[in-house]
Protein backbone atom coordinates (compact mmCIF):
# COMPACT_ATOMS: atom_id res chain seq x y z
CA UNK A 1 0.00 0.00 0.00
CA UNK A 2 1.83 3.08 -0.73
CA UNK A 3 0.79 6.32 1.22
CA UNK A 4 0.80 9.88 0.28
CA UNK A 5 2.82 11.20 3.27
CA UNK A 6 1.52 14.53 4.28
CA UNK A 7 2.75 16.80 6.49
CA UNK A 8 0.92 15.72 9.20
CA UNK A 9 1.96 11.65 8.55
CA UNK A 10 5.50 12.78 8.54
CA UNK A 11 5.45 14.54 11.78
CA UNK A 12 3.73 11.55 13.45
CA UNK A 13 5.86 9.10 11.49
CA UNK A 14 9.29 10.77 12.48
CA UNK A 15 7.59 11.54 16.03
CA UNK A 16 7.36 7.48 16.61
CA UNK A 17 10.35 6.51 14.88
CA UNK A 18 12.60 9.07 17.39
CA UNK A 19 10.43 7.92 20.17
CA UNK A 20 11.62 4.44 20.50
CA UNK A 21 8.79 3.13 22.26
CA UNK A 22 5.24 3.08 22.51
CA UNK A 23 2.98 6.27 22.44
CA UNK A 24 -0.88 6.88 22.60
CA UNK A 25 -2.86 9.30 20.01
CA UNK A 26 -2.99 11.28 23.57
CA UNK A 27 1.02 11.35 23.79
CA UNK A 28 1.12 12.41 20.24
CA UNK A 29 -1.79 14.85 20.20
CA UNK A 30 0.26 16.39 23.20
CA UNK A 31 3.58 16.46 21.79
CA UNK A 32 2.30 18.10 18.12
CA UNK A 33 -0.63 20.04 19.49
CA UNK A 34 -1.29 21.96 17.05
CA UNK A 35 -2.06 19.06 15.06
CA UNK A 36 -6.04 17.34 15.60
CA UNK A 37 -6.53 14.83 17.48
CA UNK A 38 -9.06 13.02 14.75
CA UNK A 39 -5.85 13.55 12.02
CA UNK A 40 -4.03 12.10 14.69
CA UNK A 41 -6.41 8.78 15.04
CA UNK A 42 -6.58 8.47 11.07
CA UNK A 43 -3.22 8.53 10.61
CA UNK A 44 -2.81 6.00 13.14
CA UNK A 45 -5.32 3.58 11.49
CA UNK A 46 -3.84 3.81 7.94
CA UNK A 47 -0.57 3.43 9.54
CA UNK A 48 -1.55 0.14 11.30
CA UNK A 49 -3.36 -0.81 8.30
CA UNK A 50 -0.19 -0.52 6.00
CA UNK A 51 1.56 -1.98 8.48
CA UNK A 52 4.21 0.62 9.00
CA UNK A 53 3.59 0.77 12.61
CA UNK A 54 1.97 -1.63 14.93
CA UNK A 55 -1.14 -1.51 17.39
CA UNK A 56 -0.86 -3.02 21.10
CA UNK A 57 -3.12 -3.10 23.52
CA UNK A 58 -0.81 -3.58 26.47
CA UNK A 59 -2.03 -2.29 29.67
CA UNK A 60 -5.84 -2.64 28.66
CA UNK A 61 -6.24 0.89 28.39
CA UNK A 62 -6.15 3.64 25.58
CA UNK A 63 -4.75 1.92 22.15
CA UNK A 64 -0.68 2.05 21.88
CA UNK A 65 1.62 2.88 18.88
CA UNK A 66 4.96 1.87 17.89
CA UNK A 67 7.56 1.69 14.79
CA UNK A 68 9.52 -0.94 15.60
CA UNK A 69 13.33 -1.08 13.97
CA UNK A 70 13.60 -4.50 15.19
CA UNK A 71 10.92 -6.93 15.77
CA UNK A 72 10.59 -7.68 19.93
CA UNK A 73 7.78 -7.79 22.38
CA UNK A 74 6.49 -6.76 25.81
CA UNK A 75 6.76 -7.18 29.35
CA UNK A 76 3.81 -4.99 31.26
CA UNK A 77 4.02 -4.45 35.24
CA UNK A 78 0.13 -4.78 35.92
CA UNK A 79 1.07 -2.12 39.21
CA UNK A 80 2.76 1.00 37.54
CA UNK A 81 2.20 -0.18 33.70
CA UNK A 82 5.87 0.04 32.73
CA UNK A 83 6.27 -1.58 29.27
CA UNK A 84 9.13 -3.46 28.71
CA UNK A 85 11.06 -4.20 25.47
CA UNK A 86 12.75 -7.81 24.86
CA UNK A 87 13.77 -9.93 21.92
CA UNK A 88 12.87 -13.18 21.93
CA UNK A 89 13.76 -15.64 18.80
CA UNK A 90 10.10 -16.60 17.12
CA UNK A 91 11.67 -19.44 15.52
CA UNK A 92 11.86 -20.74 19.09
CA UNK A 93 8.50 -19.33 19.66
CA UNK A 94 6.64 -20.95 16.77
CA UNK A 95 8.46 -24.34 17.69
CA UNK A 96 6.87 -24.17 21.49
CA UNK A 97 3.55 -23.59 20.18
CA UNK A 98 3.65 -26.61 18.26
CA UNK A 99 0.57 -25.29 15.40
CA UNK A 100 -0.16 -28.04 13.14
CA UNK A 101 -1.79 -26.56 10.26
CA UNK A 102 -1.75 -23.18 10.98
CA UNK A 103 1.20 -20.70 9.38
CA UNK A 104 2.33 -18.37 11.67
CA UNK A 105 2.66 -14.87 9.96
CA UNK A 106 3.87 -12.60 12.52
CA UNK A 107 4.10 -13.13 16.75
CA UNK A 108 2.85 -10.07 19.14
CA UNK A 109 3.83 -11.46 22.55
CA UNK A 110 2.75 -9.40 25.71
CA UNK A 111 3.59 -10.39 29.00
CA UNK A 112 2.04 -9.03 32.16
CA UNK A 113 3.46 -8.97 35.73
CA UNK A 114 5.50 -6.92 38.42
CA UNK A 115 8.59 -5.15 37.82
CA UNK A 116 11.14 -5.14 40.32
CA UNK A 117 10.41 -2.60 42.05
CA UNK A 118 6.55 -3.86 42.76
CA UNK A 119 7.85 -7.64 43.29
Amino acid sequence: MDIKLTKNRQAILDLLTAHHGTMTAADIHAALPEMDLVTIYRTLDLFTKAKVIKQFHLSGGEAQYEHQTKPHHHAVCDDCHKVLHFEAPDAQIKRLLQLKGFAIDDIELTIKGSCHSHA
